[in-house]
């Protein structure tokens, strides 16, 4: 699988997730804490691969990683704002779907210009590469380092005033 589809179907997951964290209802309290967390997990490994193997790849081919990195940090500011947030919260719904927004926007713009631009590296590297990402993904899912780090950034948001 090459790099562009390996992070276009984790893409596909975020996507889903933000789909199904904006379809509950504040009677649904338990959903919405798991999906929040699953997505602030998935968040977290998706720019980790990117940040770590996909963006330095790329970078002597695509003008646009400045812009990526910039919405990445608007990404992780919005979802702050929803770690943050009771699941009960009256703006609970309206804070998921600008993240979806800011994601939906963010995702289009590397598989319709970045990922394109990609394909200059040559079929067996985006292979290669694509590998490298499926076994970082895997690695971080599993790591017990990862979790730690996602207790911890649970904890710290969910104190931390808005």
């Amino acid at each position: 699988m090459k790099a562009d589809e390996v992070l276009i179907a984790h893409h596909d997951v975020l996507r889903g997730l933000l789909r199904e964290l904006a379809g509950t209802t504040g009677a649904e309290l338990g959903r919405r804490e798991e999906l929040r967390d699953r997505l602030l997990r998935e968040l977290e490994i998706h720019t980790q691969i990117e940040d770590e193997l996909f963006y330095p790849a790329v970078v002597d081919v695509s003008p646009l990683l400045a812009l990526a990195h910039a919405e990445h940090r608007q990404i992780d500011d919005q979802l702050a704002t929803v770690m943050r947030l009771p699941v009960d919260d009256p703006d609970f719904g309206a804070e998921v779907r600008m993240l979806e927004k800011t994601l939906r926007h963010h995702t289009m713009e590397e598989e319709e210009r970045m990922f394109p631009q990609s394909h200059s590296l040559g079929e067996a590297r985006l292979e290669e590469l694509g590998e490298q990402l499926r076994e970082r993904q895997r690695e971080l899912a599993a790591s017990g380092g990862m979790r730690l780090v996602m207790r911890l950034k649970r904890a710290t948001l969910r104190v931390t005033k808005a």
